[in-house]
C-alpha cells in the first residue's frame, strides 16, 4: 500500500512538474556510470561525523524498505577533511569484511553519541586510532584485529581514491546528498529545499520523482 502511494506521488509530481531542475535537483554535466545498468542506482553521500547524516539515516532506512526491485541503494563516504578519510576507511573496511550491515549503525552511534573520533591529530594530519577501531569491531562481534589491519591496506586505499573520484564527479557540496542514476544530485542546499523543515524528507520525495523519470526515460 505504501509503495503504491509512493509510485502515485512520484507520478503526480512528474506530471505536475512539482520538482524542477536547478530548484530541487541538479542535472550533472556528465553522467557517472552506474555499477549495474539493470538497476536505477540511488547513491547517498554521507559522513559518519555529520549530525544531519545521522538524523537522515532512519528516514533513509524506512525508504529503503519500500524500495522497488529495480532500484539499488549505494553509499559513498564523503571526504574533504583528513579525519573524514579515517571514517571513510572504517566504512570501506566494514564493507570489505562483509559486515557493513552490522557495523554501519554502531560507527554512526559511536561518533555522534559517544563522541569517539577513532583518530588522533598530529599537526594537520589525522591518524587512525587502530586500538579504538579494533575495540569497536570486536564489541559488535566482528574481527577487530582484521579491521585494524585493513585500515591502511592497498585495497582500502583504492576504495578511498575511487570514492573521492566519484565525489568530485557528483559535485558534492555537503552531506547528506543523494544522487539518482548517476545523473541527478539532490541537496538541501538547493533553492527549492533550502531552509525547509522537512528538507530531508523532501530529498527522498525528489528521489522518488527522479526514479520515476528515469524509469520512464528508459521506456
Amino acid at each position: 500500500m505504501v509503495l503504491a502511494m509512493l509510485f502515485s506521488l512520484a507520478a503526480c509530481a512528474q506530471d505536475s512538474g512539482q520538482f524542477k531542475a536547478g530548484q530541487h535537483y541538479q542535472v550533472l554535466p556528465q553522467a557517472v556510470p552506474q555499477k549495474d545498468d539493470s538497476k536505477i542506482e540511488v547513491t547517498e553521500l554521507f559522513w559518519y561525523g555529520c549530525g544531519h547524516c545521522y538524523h537522515f539515516e532512519p528516514a533513509l532506512n524506512r525508504w529503503k524498505k519500500e524500495m522497488p526491485q529495480d532500484v539499488a541503494l549505494n553509499k559513498i563516504p564523503a571526504i574533504w577533511q583528513p579525519v573524514m578519510e579515517v571514517h571513510a576507511r572504517m566504512f570501506y573496511v566494514a564493507e570489505a569484511m562483509g559486515v557493513l550491515d552490522k557495523m554501519h549503525a554502531p560507527i554512526f552511534n559511536a561518533i555522534n553519541n559517544q563522541r569517539k573520533m577513532f583518530a588522533s591529530r598530529d599537526g594537520r594530519n589525522w591518524n587512525p586510532d587502530l586500538k579504538a577501531i579494533e575495540a569497536l569491531f570486536n564489541e559488535h562481534g566482528t574481527d577487530g584485529a582484521k579491521a585494524a589491519k585493513l585500515m591502511n591496506s592497498f585495497a582500502i586505499n583504492s576504495k578511498v581514491k575511487q570514492g573521492q573520484a566519484n565525489q568530485r564527479a557528483y559535485q558534492l557540496s555537503g552531506t547528506p546528498e543523494v544522487v539518482v542514476a548517476g545523473k541527478y544530485r539532490i541537496s538541501t542546499s538547493l533553492p527549492g529545499l533550502k531552509g525547509k523543515s522537512n528538507g530531508q524528507e523532501l530529498m527522498l520525495q525528489v528521489a522518488d520523482y527522479l526514479i520515476a523519470k528515469e524509469r520512464a526515460d528508459k521506456g
